[in-house]
């Protein structure tokens, strides 16, 4: 089974993937949220420098093992602070 979620890049991160979207594609087994972590950081390596947080369907979320669904739609959005 394929799973497709668009992804959006947001700040730095984008300027790290030179890109402000795109569709991340699973085959095989239960994508994690996990599993997008480490396939962005192998493929940009910069990205283990920077501190972001993930959004999944318009929601931050903290678990990395959250299970991806087919279209659920991601944000990564670099880590913001304030006060």
């Amino acid at each position: 089974m394929k799973i497709k979620c668009p992804v959006k890049y947001y700040g730095i991160i984008s300027d790290i993937v030179d890109m402000d979207a795109d569709i991340a594609e699973f085959n095989g087994d239960i994508p994690t949220l996990n599993d997008l972590r480490v396939t962005l950081e192998d493929a940009f390596p910069d990205m283990k420098e920077v501190n972001y947080l993930f959004a999944v369907n318009q929601t931050l979320v903290s678990d990395m093992a959250l299970v991806l669904k087919n279209n659920d739609e991601i944000a990564l959005l670099p880590a913001f602070s304030g006060g």
